[in-house]
């Protein structure tokens, strides 16, 4: 198959899909080959990887970085799905940097993310799912209409459980939502006047901070806080507020956009009631990755891919969606090499618990409109996510 194909398209096109089908982009980009040359969205040659072997190998290669200052000059930060924190922030920031500073920010982050510290947690997580189901079925019965649960639950849900685990005392997840994003434009230098006030949750960011810091509370935050002196020497407030704010907001978004497309599986009654959530779990993240591809990579100097030779810049993407949907037995969904997702076994563990919770008090639950009606879609690189998603949790 020819590996230097230019195909003349817009990887990120995606237009309303319903829950079977997927994008036709990804079809054409692997009909160029393994390695295709496509049009970047913000303007100029990209290359995209469509094999599984060839992108973990490139994955794997230290020469392919996330360093944003390798972008093409016309290229504009967060617009162009480049994430650029500020330079004094960088060094703090896990998808962002690359090599030996990578590998300290994950010596850091790893023991928050112990399995036996998550599995520790799993009574509580369970308790945040059940309390949520629970007010949006009586709020469905007082108001004879379904439940929404996009909003209601899918990022709800996983924003309620980092916060908790950090120590971080979020109650309203709407507002939360809106003010991490708001204060994640900030960090990038994209914020303006009409963002959404961030003053309640920094409020809450310093308070567990403060805890970690002063040894009050057993938290994340606390692990993070320990792990950041051993490999700094000394960690501000401000430099370990903002590492969890970026937990918080990997930690829900996409988990958020995977849960939605989880629930309408299971809703649907596409889940057996005597089959093992995990395998279901596991088949779902292949076929409904929360993201296309992964986050671009940049040539750090000159180099040879699959017998096409890049310059130095040169940007790259991973279809993880097509690569998923071609193979039956593999996924990329978590990435691959350095930067494989620290999370994953948390949004593993959060899927599982939210399975379980809906069998066993909500057995009866099931969607309010039919399956094949259900959309869902994406604007350039950002996580898929089902338009609504109603249903009826009880009789």
């Amino acid at each position: 198959m020819n590996s230097r194909l230019a195909v003349e398209v817009n990887p990120f096109e995606c237009p309303m899909q319903s829950m079977r089908d997927k994008p036709r982009v990804h079809d054409e980009l692997r009909a160029g080959g393994r390695l295709v040359r496509a049009q970047a969205p913000a303007g100029g040659p990209a290359w995209v990887i469509t094999d599984y072997s060839l992108a973990k190998a490139v994955l794997a290669d230290p020469r392919m970085v996330k360093d944003p200052a390798l972008a093409p000059e016309s290229w504009h930060g967060v617009d162009d799905g480049l994430d650029c924190p500020v330079p004094e922030l960088r060094p703090y920031t896990i998808i962002a940097v690359d090599g030996d500073d990578h590998r300290r920010l994950r010596r850091i982050h790893a023991p928050a993310f112990n399995p036996r510290r998550l599995s520790a947690a799993e009574g509580r997580i369970a308790t945040i799912a059940r309390n949520l189901f629970t007010e949006l079925a009586e709020e469905s019965e007082a108001k004879g209409e379904p439940a929404e649960l996009i909003n209601g639950f899918a990022y709800s849900f996983p924003l309620l459980v980092i916060c908790n685990l950090l120590g971080v005392s979020v109650t309203d997840p709407v507002t939360a939502r809106k003010a991490v994003s708001a204060m994640k434009a900030m960090a990038l230098g994209t914020a303006d006047e009409a963002e959404d006030d961030t003053s309640s949750l920094a409020e809450l960011l310093a308070e567990a901070v403060r805890g970690a810091m002063e040894g009050t509370a057993d938290s994340m935050t606390r692990v993070l806080y320990e792990r950041a002196r051993a490999e700094f020497g000394e960690v501000s407030a401000d430099h370990l507020i903002y590492m969890i704010m970026g937990l918080i907001f990997a930690g829900h978004d996409t988990t958020g956009s995977f849960l939605g497309f989880l629930l309408a599986e299971t809703l649907a009654g596409h889940l057996a009631p005597d089959a093992d959530p995990a395998e279901f779990v596991e088949t779902m993240l292949r076929e409904h990755p929360p993201v296309p591809y992964t986050l671009w990579r940049f040539a750090a100097e000159e180099v040879v891919i699959d017998g096409v030779r890049l310059p130095k810049g040169t940007p790259v993407l991973v279809d993880i969606e097509g690569i998923n949907t071609e193979l039956r037995d593999k996924r990329l969904t978590f990435g691959d090499g350095a930067h494989y997702c620290i999370g994953e076994q948390l949004a593993q563990l959060e899927s599982r618990v939210m399975i379980s919770v809906l069998r066993t008090d909500f057995p009866e639950a099931r969607l309010a409109v039919p399956f094949e009606k259900l959309r869902w879609g994406r604007k350039g690189s950002q996580t898929a996510r089902l338009t609504e998603l109603p249903a009826w949790l009880r009789p």
